[in-house]
């Protein structure tokens, strides 16, 4: 397949979280011939977007990759030798294979239990606080794997690939338009928005600056992947705010990664992402003072500046690095069954 290449088996004994975060030409050793995204369509659920970026960067590398789900009719496809990625509210109808592999995010396991035996599933969870334990082995900060539990922790990451954050490095600058755009959806009980956006959007209107939200479940229509870019390259700012669960959860938004590899500021409410960013991005828990705030840096802040943000996410946080540690970790699940189910046969 282009753009992978290929390397020596990798016996349990040697494999370590050095190889678990190796650059995207590692080659892995499953029999996979197709990748099977399963369920939330495009624009159809906010995880879409996850999907999205994993359909994309599967395609970039080569493999032959499909995205269905239970509306589809299927009775003549050859699933066979599958590795299928899906989440628990969407996975209804999926094929339950022994000659396939499934990646899945917060899923009903009981019905994939008898592939968890066999080293063919992986329990795929995003990075919050909590999932941290003494256990775990560290491939970095945020992302780490428990072997015994066949779980896999990590952030999402940005829709891009490494080559079109390059092409858009070389647009800049963008003209700016008197706008903040959040694109995203409004959250309400204990991680609720709506104070937070309130208070973003007074400090706009002091400065004269549109505070706009749009998205999938915003009080505006939806809009497409490129327009989305688009509007936020040609904003003043792209603020990552969060609800008040959400940062003391820890969880790291896709749309952080997203807005600073599309050419913008890093904005944010949360200290967490403050520091996963190495604290090279505009942070303050208050989001009336992070307007302000930010409207200082930009003032400041110069195009190698936010290059070395971007290149920070475009060398450790596109698809195709998460890809890497997935199939990394799947093949060491497996690899780790086939060792104690093999049977030593004596002459």
């Amino acid at each position: 397949m282009k753009h992978r290449l290929f390397i020596t088996f990798i016996s349990l004994t040697i494999f370590s979280p050095l190889i678990l975060g190796a650059k995207r030409t590692q080659k892995h050793n499953l029999p996979i011939e197709k990748i099977v995204i399963w369920g939330h369509k495009l624009h159809t659920h906010t995880h879409s977007y996850i999907h999205w970026g994993f359909f994309k960067a599967f395609k970039y590398l080569g493999y032959q990759t499909y995205w269905f789900d239970k509306n589809d009719i299927l009775d003549k496809f050859n699933f066979s030798q599958s590795l299928f990625i899906t989440a628990g509210n969407c996975d209804h109808g999926i094929p339950l294979r022994e000659d396939c592999f499934y990646i899945l995010h917060y899923c009903d396991f009981s019905k994939y239990e008898h592939l968890f035996k066999k080293g063919r599933c992986i329990d795929l969870k995003v990075y919050w606080h909590y999932f941290k334990n003494k256990e775990a082995t560290f491939i970095d900060d945020f992302t780490f794997y428990n072997l015994d539990e066949n779980y896999i922790c990590m952030p999402w990451a940005t829709d891009l690939l490494p080559y079109e954050i390059d092409e858009i490095k070389k647009q800049m600058p963008f003209v700016k338009k008197p706008y903040a755009y959040f694109i995203g959806s409004p959250h309400s009980g204990t991680n609720s928005t709506k104070k937070i956006f309130e208070e973003f959007q007074k400090a706009c209107l002091e400065n004269n600056i549109q505070f706009k939200i749009t998205g999938l479940y915003s009080t505006n229509s939806q809009i497409s992947n490129d327009e989305h870019m688009k509007l936020i390259q040609n904003s003043l700012l792209a603020p990552a705010l969060q609800g008040q669960l959400q940062i003391d959860l820890g969880y790291i938004p896709c749309r952080i990664f997203k807005n600073i590899s599309y050419g913008q500021l890093g904005i944010t409410n949360s200290k967490t992402v403050y520091e996963f960013f190495n604290k090279k991005i505009v942070y303050n828990p208050g989001a009336y003072q992070l307007c302000y705030d930010a409207l200082k840096r930009l003032k400041t802040i110069s195009l190698a500046e936010l290059h070395e943000t971007m290149d920070f996410v475009k060398e450790k946080h596109t698809y195709l690095n998460r890809i890497d540690t997935l199939l990394s970790f799947l093949e060491l699940v497996y690899n780790n069954y086939k060792k104690k189910n093999t049977k030593i046969i004596f002459p």
